[in-house]
Parts: structure tokens; C-alpha cells; sequence
């Protein structure tokens, strides 16, 4: 079978949930620290994505230009752990009294910060061990071990001193803090914290490959980075999906619109098409890039004759296939 005309469906859709697409930091500007801002490594993307969708005004800066100055007008300051830490101890002395709140996720710049007074360290792993599930910072999570990331990757700790409040640790290792937090005000190794801070295990590279509950622990540190602790974190998370989907089309066989529901976990360039039963594309549904949500496409088979079709979600990396059936 062949087909001289390709056409593209409407295209109907809309997020049903998500845990960050909400916009609630429009007007509030974040300074994200990189080793190179012309070469980001796709965690470095996928958190740069995130906090543009929370609202942010985000600007990314690459360390060999970084400077006080570059804090200037800041509500927010986040430190990735590509960075060297002598470079930023050396070119942002004043880091460690910005009056604004920071989180750092480079260990080797916990004593600068004055977190503590030696290096914080890394060490590899899945999972990281909830121990204080009341406070904000813990996203609603329970006590106990919790999956970050989907596959074993770096992540970072810290030995903090003074008033931490130490959420989360290593498992083999409870003296190893992998995300803390200091309130303005309370005592760390080098004096009173000037603005909110906090240690995060995200390392290098976890965050291309973080689970359902590792975004609620990142949004939730900015959350109370930002004082906006009381949302609703909990509930958020248990609506984001956790997995690629593709789900059956309604109403199935149809004449001549159909819809087709499927669920992004995180924000990722998707395809739908159809394809006839030799294989051959004869529409693209969509093409573009969506963040984390559930959504529903409609295609109109109005120009394509009766038969069994194939419909397809293809993310990149993996493709999901299902059945349909226009019946005239």
C-alpha cells in the first residue's frame, strides 16, 4: 500500500499533572553555576530545564568568568558539582556571605562554604537513607531508603558542622550527609548562615537519571531554599509519571478520531506516528518536546482508507507500540 500524502493530526493536548509545571517563581532570578556553560552535561540540561519550568529567570555561568558580581540581583544561587572548587573558592570569595540562599552540590566546596571545616567527599549508589522525614526538605518522603536514581551513579556528602539539620545520609554510612540544610541564621564551622543553604547529593550526573523521588528532594530544596516549603509536595509527586507510556487509544476501532493517551517523566523530544501494516509511516502525530505530564493526542484518520495500523511513542531510546483499527 502506498500513500501519495502525508499529513500531521491536530494535535489536542494537556499536562494533568506534574510536580514543577506551575510557574510559582516568575519574576525570581537563579544564577546556576557550571565548569563550562557552553557545554552542559545532560543533567546539567535536565536541571536547567527544571528551573526554567518552575518560572525562573535562569542565567547559567561557566566557572572561568565566574565572579562576585555575577550574584548581583540573584534570589536564588545553585552551584553544580562540574565546578572546580578552587576556581569558585578563588573567584567568588563573597559566596559564602551572599545573603541569598544557596545549594551546592560540590562536595569539595563544603569548607569554603563553611559548611564544615574539611572536604565533603562522593561515593557511588543507588538509594540514600531518609532520617529526618519531617522536614521539608525530606519532599514528604518516609524514613528509610529511598531510589534516586535509576542506575548507580555518584553522589555527593558532607560531614556538616553546627546546627545542619541532616535529612539524608549514606546507608553504609550514617556519618556521610547527602542532603542538609541550614535555616539563616544557624551556626555552620565558619559562623551564622547568612541566607538558607544546602548540601545536595545530585554530584555530577545523577540528575540524568533521577527518579520519581529524587526530583521531589530537588524541588523540594528549592522549595525551602525559596521559603516556599508549605506546598504540597507529597501529593505532587504521587502525580508525576514514572515512566514512559503509551496507553490504548479510545475509542478502539474508530471512525475516522481516536484518542491516544501517553505520559512523559521527565521533559524529553517525543514522536508519535502511524504506520501502516508494512511498516510504512503515513503520519506524524507529533514531534516536539514536552515536559513531564500526562497527555492525550487526537488523530484523524479521515485520509487514510480501513485496516489495522500501528501507532508509536519513541523518546529516543526507546519506542512503544500498539494496535488500532479504522473501521469505515
Amino acid at each position: 500500500m502506498h500513500f501519495k500524502h502525508m499529513f500531521s493530526a491536530l494535535v489536542v493536548f494537556g499536562m494533568l499533572f506534574s510536580s514543577f509545571i506551575n510557574a510559582q517563581y516568575e519574576g525570581k532570578y537563579a544564577l546556576f553555576v557550571v565548569a563550562d556553560e557552553t557545554a552542559l552535561n545532560n543533567a546539567e540540561n535536565e536541571l536547567t530545564w527544571r528551573l526554567e519550568d518552575m518560572g525562573f529567570d535562569l542565567t547559567v555561568w561557566g566557572q572561568a568568568a565566574s565572579s562576585d558580581e555575577i550574584t548581583d540581583g540573584m534570589d536564588l544561587v545553585l552551584v553544580s558539582a562540574t565546578v572546580s572548587s578552587g576556581t569558585i573558592a578563588d573567584n567568588m570569595p563573597g559566596l559564602p556571605d551572599l545573603p541569598v540562599p544557596v545549594i551546592n552540590w560540590e562536595p569539595f566546596l563544603y569548607d569554603a562554604l563553611g559548611f564544615q571545616a574539611a572536604d565533603g567527599g562522593e561515593f557511588s549508589a543507588m538509594d540514600i537513607e531518609i532520617i529526618a522525614d519531617g522536614h521539608p526538605l525530606a519532599a514528604g518522603l518516609a524514613t528509610g531508603v529511598v531510589t534516586v536514581a535509576t542506575v548507580e551513579k555518584g553522589i555527593s556528602y558532607g560531614t556538616p558542622e553546627g546546627d545542619a539539620e541532616i535529612i539524608a545520609v549514606n546507608t553504609l554510612d550514617p556519618t556521610q550527609a547527602v542532603l542538609f540544610g541550614y535555616d539563616a541564621g544557624d551556626l555552620m564551622a565558619a559562623g551564622p548562615a547568612p541566607a538558607r543553604r544546602i548540601g545536595h547529593f545530585l554530584l555530577n550526573d545523577v540528575a540524568d537519571a533521577m527518579t520519581e523521588e529524587g526530583w521531589a528532594l530537588f524541588d523540594a530544596s528549592v522549595n525551602w531554599a525559596m521559603g516556599s516549603e508549605g506546598s504540597d509536595v507529597e501529593s505532587q509527586t504521587d502525580a508525576l509519571p514514572s515512566e514512559f507510556a503509551l496507553d490504548n487509544n479510545y475509542p478502539n476501532p474508530f471512525n475516522p478520531v481516536t484518542s491516544i493517551p501517553f505520559s512523559v517523566p521527565r521533559r524529553s523530544r517525543i514522536r508519535i506516528s502511524v504506520l501502516n501494516s508494512l511498516g510504512q509511516e503515513v503520519a506524524i502525530i507529533a514531534d516536539d518536546i514536552r515536559n513531564a505530564g500526562r497527555y492525550t493526542v487526537d488523530f484523524d484518520a479521515s485520509e487514510i482508507s480501513s485496516g489495522l495500523y500501528f501507532y508509536q511513542l519513541c523518546n529516543g531510546s526507546q519506542i512503544l507500540t500498539r494496535k488500532m483499527l479504522v473501521l469505515r
